[in-house]
């Protein structure tokens, strides 16, 4: 055998040696036991514990759909709810099926304080529709053709319904 034979060969053998290692580190990562969080609250100690009362618009992330004929409107009214203090989500279009004259707030859960809060903010006469598809991040808003703005006196966060441990960083 010539010296180019006896690299070639080397290096076969070092390429299967690393081969082989990531095998082994693959099975290992693939079969390791998951965290166990059946506990009921965060995996985490009462250092980095944060217990949540309440949701605010900083914490609400909110998706505007055009249910109606103007052209852009999700688009302008996500802007408002940014400006308001909400984080925005999608823009776009609502299903085709779907009328609305002004504004409604849909979401998948039931007694949902995020979207208590958001429907809070566009007014008094703004419903919100549990529904079983979401549309988008977070918090579904469908407008109308009618003028939307978020009211000054609006909350700007509402109590939940029942206090919500947190992990939070604290490195």
């Amino acid at each position: 055998m010539d010296r180019r034979h006896i690299t070639t060969a080397a290096t076969l053998v070092v390429l299967l040696l690393v081969l082989a290692g990531m095998a082994v580190f693959g099975v290992r990562a693939l079969t390791a036991p998951l965290p166990d969080r059946s506990a009921g609250g965060p995996a985490c100690s009462s250092a980095e514990r944060q217990v949540q009362e309440f949701v605010t618009r900083r914490d609400v992330q909110v998706s505007v759909y055009n249910a109606g004929s103007i052209s852009g409107r999700a688009g302008t009214v996500l802007e408002t709810l940014e400006e308001a203090g909400f984080r925005g989500g999608n823009a776009g279009n609502a299903p085709a099926d779907v009328r609305v004259q002004r504004a409604v707030v849909w979401t998948t859960e039931a007694d949902d304080s995020a979207a208590e809060l958001v429907a809070a903010s566009l007014g008094p006469r703004t419903r919100v529709e549990v529904v079983p598809e979401d549309l988008g991040p977070g918090v579904d808003v469908l407008v109308g053709d009618r003028q939307i703005s978020v009211s000054p006196d609006a909350p700007r966060r509402v109590r939940l319904p029942q206090p919500v441990e947190k992990c939070i960083d604290v490195s």
